[in-house]
């Protein structure tokens, strides 16, 4: 009896083919060519490109309020000033690593502040933005401090949760924007806060500032209260650590 062989002889895997996209012959392994294999490639990535775009812009719009939303550096409402000091900024960078914008109401400074949050949103990162008091809040949509303190604690589960996944995001995203600084809902006592909202809102700048070589938190925060009027504002016992935290970790851009 012959001996019998360990192995056979492998038949070639590449042949002539035709080319299912194109109809052209190749030598290859599978039914397209390499050029046709490029361009599926290419269009299928340029498929995910288009649907991570849309992801992004729709998540843009349930986040920004639509007064905003169109805004980028050419806006009309952005002055020519305030754009080129805000546009340098860059999240998290330096000793100072968040920013403060302050001045009167109707200059920019809002419309400035979503410009930097929506450059960082679409270079992929996770944004949210907050109104100190619930200018923002419309129907079941809960994107104001002042409410989310308010209505973590409903008995609504679902604007409990709603709340509560709020504040969550203010605390993780990477980069917060909180607008209105000193218009968070009062309390009946002299104007100030209500004891909520000030603990949450010290609560929030103490992890994200104070905390920012452990957790690299940056904010963008927005005020219209001069620097006395918001320490009064804030409280006694909060207002002022509250300010000097502001001034350690922020770029102050005054308007």
């Amino acid at each position: 009896m012959p001996a019998s062989t360990s192995s056979t002889a492998a038949a070639p895997l590449e042949r002539e083919r035709v080319c299912v996209d194109c109809g052209c012959a190749f030598t290859g392994l599978l039914g397209l060519c390499g050029d046709c294999a490029q361009a599926r490639l290419d269009r299928a990535n340029e498929g995910r490109h288009l649907a991570e775009q849309k992801v992004r812009q729709e998540k843009w719009r349930a986040l920004c309020p639509p007064l905003y939303q169109d805004t980028d550096w050419t806006h009309g409402g952005l002055g020519r000033g305030l754009a080129e000091l805000v546009q340098r900024w860059q999240p998290g960078q330096g000793g100072r690593s968040s920013l403060l914008l302050t001045g009167p109401t109707g200059l920019g400074k809002t419309r400035a502040a979503f410009a930097l949050l929506r450059r960082v949103h679409e270079s992929g990162r996770s944004v949210h933005a907050l109104h100190a008091g619930d200018a923002w809040d419309h129907g079941p949509h809960i994107q104001g401090l002042s409410s989310a303190v308010r209505l973590q604690y409903s008995d609504d589960p679902h604007r409990s949760q709603a709340a509560l996944h709020c504040l969550q995001r203010a605390r993780t995203c990477s980069l917060l924007l909180l607008d209105d600084v000193g218009k968070e809902r009062a309390s009946p006592t002299a104007g100030q806060l209500s004891e909520a909202v000030g603990e949450a809102l010290f609560a929030l700048i103490e992890h994200r500032l104070v905390h920012r070589l452990v957790h690299r938190l940056p904010m963008i925060l927005t005020t219209n209260a001069p620097g006395t009027t918001l320490q009064a504002r804030l409280g006694p016992d909060r207002g002022a650590p509250l300010i000097r935290r502001l001034m350690e970790a922020c770029e102050v851009v005054g308007v």
